[in-house]
């Protein structure tokens, strides 16, 4: 029997104290109630655990010969002594100090279940699901409690639960890749052929090398060719890397010019690896926390890293013990349990020092044990094939075989189709939902979210709505809670409720999707309030999905949309190229799609496919204006501009082009040219905000245009942010993804003044969606997306005034024919492309011109008309 145990820690700090809840599943079925606890606080762990991190990197730094580079934020002048012995003492302090704040805490009822419902006989895996970075770093394994009840237990961070993907099959396919390390060193050279000596098995291992001496070099291209054209079990890298600076991310040193990041430039190969079967990462190289919490992010199932960095004789030493157990059919715990305690023995050996605790291991909950099966021949002791059998005998018994198979295949179909693998019910599956699961990562820290949840997939829909109301009535300011809400009163109230769906990124982008679900779950709320009062017309159930604002996540929840006939229309989805890579989809499948906030002009023209917001050129145009009033005014003299763009979003680059070519031609203008700074801010360009402000000083710039990338808000943010002193007279100007709260948390003073155009809304609205949400901000997006939603429900309407179903293609029907309302946004109309018409009336091309004061956006000039264009 195999059980899973996860120790699930909420949002919190060590000053304050972590709530914990205790979780523990048999076959994906929990078998005991929840068990909550709490950590105390306490600042000790965290300075034993940066101790132990200075420690460490100051005998790293002792150590030249392992040509490894210690980080500025980890220097330390604190040399006294030997640095093995320091680094000992450090390591024992951590160990102490995590076990008195563990002992310290309020975990009692947790431990007893865990004594109670796991017998020692039983097979276990332990997770500790948390995303605080420190909390990830701390050696859990250490753990005495841990020790004394299950001492080979291998402790594993969840971070991202998905279904389960195919299993092991032999021989299994392994791609290693070996980075900047030296394998012309003796040593390395031996271990590396070593390694390859274990690994050449044909029986039960296909492998691939990319190196710089192996028949597929190693690049960029090859790495990607390689993880794309072939299917990998598992993918082995040895070299250097390093984790971001916040922990989130990380990069694969692959040569002195080149990195490669999970996050970026290596995600969307991963991805196909990830759907092609890839089933373990191993991260044999420096500081790779960062780079195992993207992995699970993108779906790899197994990962293992090394948190601190790594000599490459020990990382070797790890793959060698390692490997040929995991290859002899024992579990991926236990392999890495037997190679932890191989470096235990040499804990603190010239260049080991406390290697033992470096090995991370990063899993899916969902997934089983990862193992390597035994070969048919092995498997039991039934009877073998007895050629001395008549060949009719033979054949019948082979029959028998075949038709238990078929039967078997059968019942397997059945289950999985009963059970809602296979159903059309799009809400079944990962990242999509209508309360059976919570996509957004820090609802999923609350337990009486998490009760509801369990409620609502259990069909208790009038509990549910209890335990969401509570929820609610603690943090208004919850649009997917408040969704799965109404979706409980939808289904408890009417027998026959209406169903929509929209796709956000809660995943990467989660204060942009809620902006957008704001605006979708205040007109639910108000819908279903109003049918509760007076029933002459149907509950509305919203379906939410996580795309992530990636391309690829698009087209499966577009296609899983489509592939539900409960759900009649779309409100979605946020970046154009979300839009753009769903768009056929939803064509192909007769389904209206009314995107809210994309502005690309390439979703238009389609068929089924709406888009709320006018093209671009409107706000570059705007925004140019607003620079040439400056000038006449003589409040800009000699304009001299810089425009800065992220190359990864299309709409913004887009932008930045208008915006200079309008201001191109406009007197007295002058602009940084390309050839003499291009001022890509894409993190890959690797452009600092110090070298864009020696730039704008160079050229006496005085003038500032940002156009960033929605999914990297943050960092386009800390260019205006890290303004020096002597720059504080810049005008700085942005586009309208920069109407968010993101901007005026992170950007503090820095975003002071800023200046921005967006879609005009209605302001005299603000009170109310503040009131209902009350929040700190409202944005574009909010009321764009209520308008969308109105759009839908209002042709709905017409459809059942008129006596007609609701029908797909009678909807798209409905809002080509003349259809109209009037929203938040002014009044929505659309012409024969699917855009919303802006030429019939000038004031539909109304937009607001923006600037940040005191910490908040407020109107800059009255609202008026960008005029033709």
């Amino acid at each position: 029997m195999s059980r899973v145990v996860i120790l699930k820690i909420g949002e919190g700090n060590f000053a304050t104290g972590f709530s914990v809840t205790l979780e523990i599943r048999d076959n994906h079925l929990l078998i005991a109630p929840f068990a909550e606890g709490r950590l105390v606080p306490n600042l000790d762990i965290a300075d034993a655990l940066q101790n132990y991190r200075r420690a460490y990197y100051h005998w790293v730094k002792s150590q030249p010969s392992l040509g490894i580079t210690v980080p500025h934020s980890m220097i330390t002048n604190a040399a006294v002594g030997d640095p093995r012995d320091n680094l000992r003492q450090a390591t024992q302090t951590l160990k102490d100090s995590l076990n008195e704040w563990l002992n310290s805490s309020y975990l009692s009822s947790i431990q007893n279940h865990i004594l109670f419902h796991i017998g020692t006989e039983s097979e276990v895996r332990f997770f500790i699901q948390t995303t605080h970075f420190d909390l990830q770093q701390i050696p859990w394994e250490c753990w005495n409690f841990l020790h004394e009840w299950c001492p080979d237990v291998e402790i594993a961070l969840t971070i991202q639960r998905n279904p389960p993907i195919i299993n092991l099959t032999p021989p299994i396919k392994v791609l290693v890749i070996l980075g900047n390390i030296d394998i012309k060193n003796e040593h390395n050279s031996l271990c590396l052929s070593s390694l390859q000596t274990v690994l050449r098995n044909p029986d039960k291992v296909s492998m691939q090398i990319l190196s710089t001496s192996s028949e597929v070099p190693i690049s960029t291209k090859n790495i990607h060719n390689e993880l794309i054209k072939n299917q990998w079990d598992i993918v082995v890298y040895l070299g250097h890397s390093q984790t971001s600076s916040d922990g989130h991310d990380g990069v694969f040193i692959i040569d002195n010019n080149t990195a490669l990041s999970p996050e970026h430039n290596l995600r969307n190969s991963l991805e196909v690896a990830v759907k092609k079967g890839l089933k373990l990462v191993i991260c044999n190289s420096c500081d790779g926390l960062g780079i195992g919490r993207q992995l699970a992010n993108i779906g790899v199932p197994h990962i293992i890293v090394m948190k601190e960095p790594i000599a490459v004789r020990v990382a070797l030493r790890f793959l060698e013990v390692f490997l040929p157990n995991f290859l002899g059919h024992k579990s991926l715990q236990e392999s890495l349990t037997i190679a932890r305690q191989e470096l235990k023995l040499h804990e603190f050996e010239v260049d080991a020092a406390s290697s033992s605790l470096l090995p991370r291991l990063i899993e899916n909950p969902e997934e089983p044990p990862l193992i390597l099966p035994l070969p048919p021949e092995n498997i039991g002791d039934g009877p073998q094939e007895d050629y001395g059998q008549s060949w009719p005998v033979r054949l019948l018994r082979h029959w028998k075989q075949a038709l238990l198979f078929i039967l078997s295949i059968l019942v397997t179909l059945s289950v999985l189709y009963w059970g809602g693998v296979f159903s059309d019910d799009a809400s079944k599956y990962p990242e999509i939902s209508l309360g059976e699961e919570i996509l957004l990562k820090t609802n999923r820290q609350d337990n009486i979210i998490e009760r509801g949840r369990q409620a609502f997939k259990n069909k208790e829909y009038k509990q549910a709505i209890q335990l969401f109301k509570k929820s609610l009535d603690r943090l208004p300011n919850n649009p997917e809670i408040r969704i799965y809400y109404n979706n409980a009163r939808a289904v408890y109230q009417d027998r026959n409720p209406l169903k929509i769906a929209t796709s956000v990124p809660l995943g990467n982008n989660p204060e942009i999707a809620q902006e957008i679900l704001r605006g979708i779950a205040l007109l639910q709320q108000e819908l279903n309030d109003e049918q509760a009062k007076n029933p002459e017309f149907h509950f509305l159930q919203v379906v939410v999905a996580n795309d992530n604002n990636s391309a690829a996540d698009a087209k499966d929840r577009a296609e899983k949309f489509v592939k539900d006939p409960s759900i009649i229309a779309v409100v979605g989805h946020n970046a154009s190229a979300a839009s753009e890579a769903a768009k056929d989809i939803y064509v192909q499948g007769k389904i209206v799609a009314l995107s809210p906030t994309s502005f690309s002009l390439k979703i238009s023209g389609n068929g089924y496919i709406y888009k709320m917001v006018p093209d671009l050129e409107t706000f570059a145009t705007s925004l140019s204006e607003y620079i040439r009033e400056q000038t006449d005014k003589l409040i800009i003299q000699n304009p001299t501009n810089l425009i800065c763009y992220d190359s990864r979003s299309g709409d913004n680059y887009n932008f930045a082009q208008k915006y200079r070519n309008i201001l191109l031609g406009q007197q007295f203008q002058t602009f940084v040219k390309d050839e003499d700074f291009d001022c890509n801010i894409e993190p890959k360009i690797n452009l600092d905000e110090q070298e864009i402000y020696q730039k704008i000083a160079q050229y006496q710039v005085n003038i500032l245009m940002v156009a960033p990338y929605i999914n990297d808000l943050k960092r386009a943010v800390s260019i205006f942010k890290q303004r020096p002193a002597q720059q504080l007279n810049l005008v700085i100007l942005g586009s309208p993804s920069f109407q968010s709260y993101l901007t005026l948390a992170e950007g503090e003073q820095g975003v002071e003044n800023l200046v921005i155009t967006v879609p005009w809304y209605d302001l005299t609205r603000d009170n109310y969606i503040h009131s209902f949400w009350q929040n700190k901000i409202n944005v574009w997006r909010t009321p764009m997306a209520y308008d969308a939603t109105k759009v839908i429900l209002n042709a709905l309407r017409q459809l059942s005034q008129q006596g007609q179903k609701f029908d797909r293609k009678l909807l798209n029907q409905v809002l080509r024919n003349d259809f109209s309302i009037e929203g938040m946004t002014g009044t929505v109309r659309f012409d024969e492309n699917g855009v919303r018409n802006m030429n019939n009336n000038p004031d539909d091309r109304r937009y607001l011109i923006l600037q940040v004061k005191n910490g908040q956006f407020v109107p800059l000039a009255p609202i008026k008309s960008a005029g033709p264009v």
